[in-house]
């Protein structure tokens, strides 16, 4: 690594040449000068680079913002994945506007575009979705040597959790007392969902019937449509959650429909609108407070309190892994109650014991 000097074709004598480390390779260029003075502050130049991450940025000016959001897109092949970097990038270009440069995007104009996100009523967590799309775009454009450095990362996260809503699991009095008050689809799908842990909107109300097997065992549910990989799964049915899906099928089966859950005003469509029906079937019963995705946290607590692993858990809520398993898993009273019993009776059994002995 240095300066040396050999010879040129292109200028038939010893010019000056500079070799330096970029990326853990040596890299070698000419300076076409015959003075060594110009040869080595080219090389402190170079160095400097290297060192500020500037090396191999091009000359021109970056790109735009709207420019770099289309290819950033673009290099996204899964079509959900592509369809939520979308809704954020909506939201950074109507703030920024698609003519900024990536160089003028600096940690301030960040933050304030953090601020204004709040200002407008858009949640923690929607708003570091949003910044940390921008952050994938010029750590993107930071790859590709169109920008010196990713402004997002001097950008802290907000704290969801304080705001996050928790999960509240349905006892099963509460999930049969939602039940009364659901027309009969919405109580077909109460149970499936609290029986299998399904995701409602992307994974049971997309359900067909050629993946729900009923006639013979296994029985269980083939998940070809999920959030992600791990989403796609089968999931095992328990007997009743069985036999409320095969009074369902002899109502609406395939004959009538492709889908479990059939449309009532699109042909081979499945419902979409189930908000409304879970909000006036929950307020009747009394749980205003409960959404219908708690369902998925019941079934989460329930198999934890049958000593299910976290492991077998993930695997059955779709999950890669078990580190999001404490959003899901809670205690239900049921269980604590059991608990207490079973505490209570060992105590009671240990006096026992200690009575005997004298």
């Amino acid at each position: 690594m240095g300066v040396y000097r050999r010879t040129d074709s292109r200028h038939k004598s010893k010019v000056w040449w500079i070799s330096y480390m970029t990326g853990g390779c040596q890299h070698r260029e000419t300076t076409g000068s015959t003075n060594k003075k110009v040869a080595e502050k080219l090389l402190a130049l170079r160095k400097t680079q290297v060192l500020e991450e500037r090396w191999s940025l091009p000359r021109s000016r970056t790109p735009q913002l709207g420019r770099q959001a289309q290819e950033f897109l673009m290099s996204k092949t899964h079509e959900k994945t592509r369809s939520r970097y979308q809704s954020s990038i909506n939201n950074i270009l109507r703030h920024f506007g698609e003519n900024i440069r990536l160089s003028d995007i600096t940690p301030e104009s960040i933050f304030k575009f953090l601020q204004k996100r709040m200002v407008e009523g858009a949640g923690k967590a929607t708003v570091n979705r949003d910044v940390a799309t921008l952050s994938a775009l010029m750590s993107q454009a930071k790859r590709m040597r169109l920008v010196s450095r990713n402004p997002c990362i001097d950008i802290g996260k907000l704290n969801e959790r304080h705001d996050r809503r928790q999960a509240k699991p349905l006892s099963y009095d509460e999930e049969a007392r939602v039940k009364q008050f659901s027309p009969e689809w919405l109580s077909v799908l109460i149970t499936l969902l609290a029986e299998t842990g399904l995701r409602v909107r992307k994974e049971a109300l997309p359900l067909r019937w050629p993946d729900v097997l009923l006639d013979s065992e296994p029985f269980c549910i083939h998940v070809r449509e999920s959030k992600s990989a791990a989403g796609l799964r089968t999931v095992w049915l328990t007997d009743y959650c069985k036999k409320v899906l095969v009074d369902w099928r002899k109502r609406f089966g395939p004959e009538f429909s492709p889908y479990v859950f059939p449309s009532p005003r699109i042909i081979n469509a499945h419902i979409t609108d189930y908000k409304t029906a879970w909000r006036i079937a929950a307020r009747k019963a009394g749980l205003r407070d409960r959404r219908i995705y708690d369902l998925r946290a019941s079934f989460a607590s329930r198999a934890n309190g049958c000593n299910a692993s976290g492991l077998t858990v993930a695997h059955l809520l779709g999950h890669a892994s078990t580190q999001i398993l404490p959003t899901y898993v809670k205690a239900i009273d049921e269980n604590t109650r059991a608990l207490i019993l079973a505490l209570e009776m060992a105590r009671n059994s240990q006096q026992v014991r200690g009575k005997s002995i004298q």
